[in-house]
């Protein structure tokens, strides 16, 4: 079986070569382009690091979109930006492959523009995957990652049949599920990235100096929980929780116990003692400091642009957005202080209020 991976960053690199390292009857390529994609190509080798210790995996890596011809099942795990111009150079040579989507965003109406729904899987992961330096990737987070059906397809079939070859990798805290409502999944996913987005405004690490923070959790945190539940109630949107992402209920009330008196203290200092030592790396900061595009209109501007299809608004997630195209035309890879992002969002609802 061909199995290959278009845009293997951080998960995409680390699920193709898991598959590449566990099955032995599957020959895995890897579509990655610039110095990732280079070391790849010319090392013939990717570099895997988790719980497993250190793995060099010999695995195919190009930068053409067109090496997927003959595949079975490709992976989509390009960012969110990028999904039109890859989808649309790779479509011509998948045929009839199932193409699995494993993004930050939303993009199922930018797929279906290029692949017949009817083999379309569309999946979420609650793993947390770094690219270290090109060439080499870490299982930061373990976890769950569900597959399931676009919207008013039963595409059952594909969707267990991916199951099924992910469940080939083993040893890695990974596990791989089916999931009716895998719309509600992402939605549940793409809020908590919201909140996290914040937090890489300033580069700070998202449990320890921002959750931990009871400004920022007063000005900031709260206040995009609060704004994400109420753009999906609006809109009708169903949210499911997995192992491994919290729900927003859930996140709410774990940045309340943080604000305990005693209770919080114990809460705070345990979490910053893990977190401290394995951080949760979004792909929003790793972009900032690369000086590369970003996600940040198909997570947080997701929310905006709900809200605008409602009729509302969602000023708190516009804010993040408008936070991050200042820090990217600055152009040299430096950050907001943390107080100044408290500053910027005590300012908005301070506006608000006087409106």
């Amino acid at each position: 079986m061909k199995v290959s991976v278009l845009g293997a960053g951080a998960i995409g690199s680390m699920l193709g070569g898991l598959l590449q390292h566990d099955a032995d009857d599957v020959e895995v390529q890897l579509i990655a382009r610039g110095e990732h994609g280079r070391v790849l190509a010319e090392r013939g080798t990717l570099v895997l690091e988790g719980p497993w210790g250190t793995r060099i995996v010999p695995i195919s890596s190009s930068d053409d979109c067109g090496a997927v011809a003959g595949s079975q099942i490709v992976f989509v795990t390009v960012k969110s930006q990028d999904t039109q111009s890859a989808v649309r150079a790779a479509a011509p040579h998948w045929a009839g492959a199932t193409v699995v989507s494993i993004q930050n965003g939303i993009n199922d109406r930018r797929l279906a523009e290029f692949v017949d729904p009817a083999q379309l899987v569309m999946g979420m992961t609650a793993t947390n995957m770094a690219l270290v330096e090109p060439g080499r990737v870490s299982l930061q987070l373990g976890g769950a990652t569900v597959l399931g059906s676009p919207v008013g397809r039963d595409n059952s079939d594909r969707v267990r049949a991916v199951v099924a070859l992910l469940r080939r990798i083993h040893g890695a805290g990974l596990s791989f599920r089916e999931h009716a409502n895998v719309l509600g999944v992402r939605y549940n996913k793409l809020a908590v990235n919201a909140i996290g987005y914040a937090s890489c405004l300033s580069a700070s690490n998202f449990i320890s100096e921002a959750l931990a923070c009871a400004e920022w959790r007063r000005a900031v945190g709260l206040p995009i929980v609060r704004e994400c539940r109420r753009v999906f109630e609006t809109c009708g949107i169903r949210l499911e929780r997995i192992p491994g992402v919290p729900s927003l209920t859930r996140l709410e009330r774990f940045m309340r116990l943080m604000g305990a008196p005693v209770v919080g203290r114990i809460v705070t200092l345990a979490a910053r003692r893990l977190f401290d030592r394995k951080p949760i790396v979004f792909s929003l900061l790793q972009d900032l400091r690369r000086r590369k595009p970003t996600e940040v209109q198909y997570v947080n501007g997701e929310i905006v642009r709900l809200a605008k299809s409602v009729g509302s608004v969602a000023p708190a997630n516009a804010l993040v957005v408008e936070l991050v195209d200042e820090l990217q035309h600055r152009g040299d890879g430096t950050f907001f202080a943390r107080e100044d992002v408290i500053r910027r969002f005590d300012g908005l609802w301070a506006a608000r209020a006087a409106a």
